[in-house]
């Protein structure tokens, strides 16, 4: 994928997200971006959460990116009372600073708030348990930004849980796929 820029445009689109009917998990998923150098902000649905509360972090690179996925904790600073990113906030998130450590400041970590169990990374993919579901996470670019998404199930019976876009103000290569990007259908 070639990315032309740098994250953090001041125009475009403002970021989609579309949970599953029957199985609302919005609010235990969202987004960790760098401000500045060390300076990290979580924008989420859950507006309950708490200074100190640790928040898993997820980074997986692009469809067909060589580089591999990352599984960080970070843990809440401080919620703050403006977004971190207007173009990509949307009407129901809540934002929060956040303690991550030394996290590449250039890239966008799904945040997960609910405590996944058995989060591993196998075979070049990250997988976990959360409330009952086998999730598997993935990214890949459109136009201007990047479409993440968190799915149950395997292979052919794979099911969207999550999905939300992230404009980024710049032009990337496209490498979704229909299945990426479409409407989830209620």
């Amino acid at each position: 994928m070639a990315l032309l820029g740098k994250p953090g445009g001041s125009f475009g689109f403002a970021a989609q997200s579309a949970p599953v009917e029957g199985n609302d998990t919005s609010l235990d998923f969202g987004f960790v971006v760098a401000k500045s150098p060390g300076n990290f902000c979580l924008s989420i649905g859950d507006g309950a959460l708490q200074p100190g509360r640790e928040i898993t972090l997820i980074w997986v690179p692009a469809a067909g990116g060589r580089e591999k996925p990352e599984i960080r904790r970070g843990k809440i600073i401080a919620k703050l009372a403006s977004p971190c990113d207007d173009i990509n906030a949307q009407a129901d998130d809540f934002y929060y600073r956040l303690e991550a450590g030394k996290l590449d400041s250039g890239r966008i970590y799904i945040a997960v708030a609910a405590q996944p169990s058995d989060l591993h990374i196998g075979n070049g993919a990250i997988r976990a348990r959360l409330v009952n579901q086998e999730l598997s996470f993935r990214s890949c670019a459109g136009a201007e930004g990047l479409h993440f998404s968190a799915w149950s199930g395997i292979g052919a019976k794979e099911l969207p849980v999550w999905r939300r876009y992230y404009y980024l103000g710049y032009d990337v290569e496209p490498n979704c796929v229909e299945r990426d990007f479409k409407e989830i259908k209620r």
